[in-house]
């Protein structure tokens, strides 16, 4: 039995090792800089979903948390890696432990889609406002290298904020969408508890960085930029993920997955 749990351990390990140099690669292969808050948007959070589907919530956080941190130190972006360490760690916990409570009971499914939904439109309404607020006391703090004057700035704040509604608008809709669907479907590819996990990892993750980058540029209005490049980066990742995941489903693969 000793002999089993070690071998088990070592693979486990082995895994982690594995997939937290996937999330480093994947992270460093493909980058978008990010105006204002002068970070990047990146093909890195595919790996991460992958690796807490493979390895489970607590070697998945490892591998998520150290793997991006590494990846922001070795491409420049150093200033970011201790939030990315938690930023990531955490939205990995969240991802297994969100399965792992769907799994038990379909019940939690619907409620866990509800709370995210009602969560993630009251969050765009907040950041709306301070926007508003932002723009009324003092929108000279809104201006940067990419936005130098008023009119710019009013154009790209009407862009954002409408790319805010929407987002705020899908989310909650593709939520109760899959609380709902789950009354009718029992057997996919991907479970559906699996893409509600993955849904509120990536929710997690853009809202982290918003308040990682109102306090390190002391601006939460500024901060709310970067939204909507972190919701393409979330969305990117969960696709590109849900098709590997499918993929590896079909094969021998399958065994190593600790969700299934």
């Amino acid at each position: 039995m000793e002999n089993t749990t070690n071998l088990i351990n070592t693979k486990k390990t082995i895994l982690t090792g594995l997939m937290m140099a996937l999330v480093t690669v994947s992270t460093m292969v493909f980058i978008i800089p990010v105006p204002f808050t002068s970070g990047y948007i990146h093909l890195g959070d595919s790996m991460i979903f992958l690796s807490v589907l493979i390895l489970g919530y607590r070697y998945g956080a490892v591998a998520a948390g150290v793997g991006s941190a590494l990846a922001d130190v070795f491409v420049g972006y150093a200033n970011w890696a201790p939030w990315t360490l938690c930023i990531k760690g955490i939205m990995a916990l969240m991802m297994g432990l969100a399965i792992e409570k769907c799994m038990k009971s379909k019940r939690n499914i619907i409620y866990l889609s509800i709370i995210t939904a009602a969560f993630w439109g009251l969050f765009n309404f907040i950041v709306h406002q301070i926007i508003q607020s932002q723009i009324a006391s003092n929108p000279q703090s809104l201006l940067s290298e990419d936005v130098k004057d008023l009119s710019a700035l009013g154009e790209l704040i009407n862009q954002v904020q409408s790319q805010l509604m929407l987002v705020a608008l899908l989310i909650p809709v593709f939520l109760i969408i899959i609380a709902l669907y789950i009354r009718k479907k029992e057997h996919l590819v991907i479970p559906v508890y699996q893409l509600l996990g993955m849904t509120l990892g990536g929710l997690w993750m853009v809202f982290g960085y918003y308040i990682a980058g109102g306090l390190m540029y002391g601006n939460f209005a500024v901060s709310a930029f970067s939204i909507p490049w972190n919701m393409v980066q979330f969305v990117i990742g969960f696709l590109i993920a849900a098709l590997i995941t499918a993929a590896l489903y079909k094969t021998p693969i399958k065994k190593f997955f600790t969700y299934k």
